[in-house]
C-alpha cells in the first residue's frame, strides 16, 4: 500500500463521502414526497372536528 498514491486514496475517500451524502439526501426525499402515507391511518381533514349547527 505504500505505493498507493495519495490522489488516488482521497478519490476513492471522496467517491465514498459523495455517495453517502447522495444516499442520505435521496433518502430523505423520498421519506418527505415518496411513499404513500399508511393506509390504515385516517386523513387529517377527518380528525378535524366539525363545528355543530347551532339550534334554532
Amino acid at each position: 500500500m505504500d505505493k498507493t498514491p495519495k490522489t488516488a486514496i482521497r478519490g476513492m475517500i471522496l467517491y465514498v463521502l459523495a455517495l453517502l451524502v447522495l444516499g442520505v439526501v435521496a433518502g430523505a426525499i423520498y421519506t418527505i414526497y415518496g411513499h404513500p402515507g399508511d393506509p390504515s391511518e385516517r386523513p387529517a381533514a377527518e380528525t378535524i372536528p366539525q363545528k355543530a349547527t347551532p339550534p334554532q
